[in-house]
């Protein structure tokens, strides 16, 4: 049977049931021309516009929908409880049966207004997959199959069964022809290309279960006192930082975890919050009490004479003797804020148990892909999973620029995406020197020159430069003022911006720029 939206093209599939039942649904051969239309895609508001149909099979002269409700289910005193596979129980008065049956009178409707001279069969089934249901008066067996059904050939039985049922309830004969005008007006609704919004959500599930993955390689090392753990932007450090604090507190130890930025330090420790860890900006723990351990995030800022001093002061027994675990990305990221002092970090190195993290958990394999081509660095192994590619625009001067940045700044608004998951990020010293200035965006606000994550507002995107970003992220990010990319410092900020999205990038880069690319490696540009 063909499958809309095609089945290679799922993705990912929250529910179990349905996977189960679309594999299926695409190898049932009922000998006519069918298709079967699967929910997949849609964003929640289509799908209640759409009369929160699951399935729909499509014939020449009937129009069946499926609802599916895998899990535990019975029903008493007129009360549904749906147990899913974590055990977790839901009630609700209306039962599934309800529920298609509803759902099919309003298809029925909308798809009556679109075709006035429709005349086929509307009817429903209920497929329970893990579950038989007993018989009851309040549906008949041909509109309910459950697992003896779940087999291509048993599938294919009960699609015959509930078509013949929906038209010999009708009592007369219909038209049919309608299977080529039903896919026509139904195909756009269920055939689409998600949108940026709607993608969001599996990429930040597969983000975190991935970091997670990643700090099973430093709990068997728990036991050292001095952990050196390198990785490259986007290997998860920050958060296995935070969650070594977290554990090490939870331990009744005494902890202080720092960094040099500000802005990262009050992420840090919004995520510890009550959690009894001191944390702060290295420039704001003066005359902090030394603590039993001691773990520094982004610890190439700090990888100086004078912090290294400072730090060693806020470990009980120093660098020498003290615990402490240190995360940190040497190769990229160094200079870009603070000062990096390869000598210093080998000393460090040398008393320590050193760990490298090999996957990039952050960014999408085309981020993932242009990163390495652009700039030459080492991101590891992308496992974040598939995204949008990756966008170039040349522009000619400040005020182009920025009125490319308006017009993919709307582009983003048209897929549904909150302006607050939207960092611009300026390769020039300071925000206000951006050409983001010109843009529409921040004249009428919807850009703000704001850098504090914490503040972000529904509506506004934040305008920051690659220190006030760097060891953060958002989940899409516009690059402008791409001028230089073979200057060390303009290459180091260029790798620190392209690895801050979690899920698009698009850079404006100037004419220079685009011919320092083109020189290099420029495989795969979109623009």
């Amino acid at each position: 049977m063909r499958m809309i939206p095609a089945i290679e093209s799922f993705g990912r599939v929250d529910s179990a049931a349905e996977r189960r039942v679309a594999e299926l649904l695409a190898q049932v051969d009922l000998g006519v021309p069918t298709a079967c239309l699967y929910s997949l895609r849609l964003p929640v508001h289509e799908y209640k516009r759409m009369s929160e149909v699951d399935f729909l099979v499509v014939w020449d002269d009937t129009v069946l929908v499926i609802e599916v409700k895998g899990g535990r289910i019975h029903r008493r005193d007129g009360l549904w409880t749906f147990t899913d596979r974590y055990g977790q129980a839901h009630q609700k008065r209306e039962g599934p049966f309800e529920q298609a049956s509803s759902a099919m009178f309003a298809l029925e409707s909308r798809l009556r207004d679109r075709l006035p001279n429709l005349n086929v069969a509307f009817g429903f089934m209920v497929l329970t997959p893990d579950q038989e249901l007993a018989q009851d008066l309040e549906w008949e067996p041909s509109q309910h199959a459950g697992p003896r059904a779940m087999s291509v050939h048993g599938l294919e039985q009960a699609l015959r069964r509930a078509r013949t049922f929906w038209h010999q309830r009708l009592g007369r004969r219909v038209r049919g022809g309608a299977y080529r005008p039903l896919l026509n007006v139904l195909r756009p609704d269920f055939d689409r290309v998600p949108t940026l919004a709607a993608r969001v959500v599996g990429l930040e599930q597969e983000y975190v279960q991935l970091a997670e993955r990643q700090y099973d390689l430093i709990i068997g090392l728990e036991s050292n006192d001095r952990i050196v753990c390198n990785g490259g932007a986007g290997s998860g450090k920050t958060l296995l930082a935070v969650e070594t604090a977290r554990r090490a507190a939870a331990s009744g130890c005494k902890v202080i975890l720092t960094c040099r930025s500000v802005l990262l330090a009050g992420v840090l420790g919004d995520a510890l919050a009550n959690c009894g860890v001191v944390c702060g900006a290295l420039a704001e723990l003066n005359g902090t009490p030394p603590a039993d351990v001691l773990i520094v995030d982004e610890a190439q800022d700090l990888m100086d004479v004078d912090s290294l001093l400072q730090l060693d002061g806020l470990v009980q027994g120093g660098w020498a003797n003290g615990r402490w675990r240190i995360f940190c990305d040497p190769n990229n990221q160094a200079n870009v804020d603070g000062v990096f002092d390869q000598g210093a970090f080998r000393e460090l190195t040398a008393t320590a148990v050193s760990i490298n993290l090999p996957y990039n958990c952050r960014n999408t394999a085309p981020v993932v892909l242009q990163t390495q081509l652009v700039t030459g660095a080492d991101l590891g192994v992308p496992r974040a999973g598939a995204g949008p590619a990756v966008e170039y625009k040349r522009y000619d001067d400040d005020l182009h620029a920025a009125r490319l940045l308006d017009a993919h700044l709307s582009r983003l608004r048209q897929e549904e995406v909150d302006l607050a998951d939207v960092a611009v990020i300026t390769l020039r010293d300071r925000a206000q020197d951006s050409s983001a200035i010109h843009s529409k965006a921040f004249r009428s606000g919807r850009l703000k020159d704001h850098p504090d994550p914490r503040a972000r507002r529904p509506g506004t995107a934040q305008l920051v430069t690659t220190a006030q970003i760097k060891g953060l992220e958002a989940a899409h990010v516009c690059l402008i003022d791409v001028e230089d990319i073979n200057d060390t410092i303009g290459s180091a900020r260029l790798y620190v911006a392209m690895t801050r999205p979690r899920i698009s990038l698009w850079l404006a880069v100037s004419t220079v720029a685009w011919q320092q690319i083109e020189q290099g490696h420029s495989e795969g540009i979109t623009q």
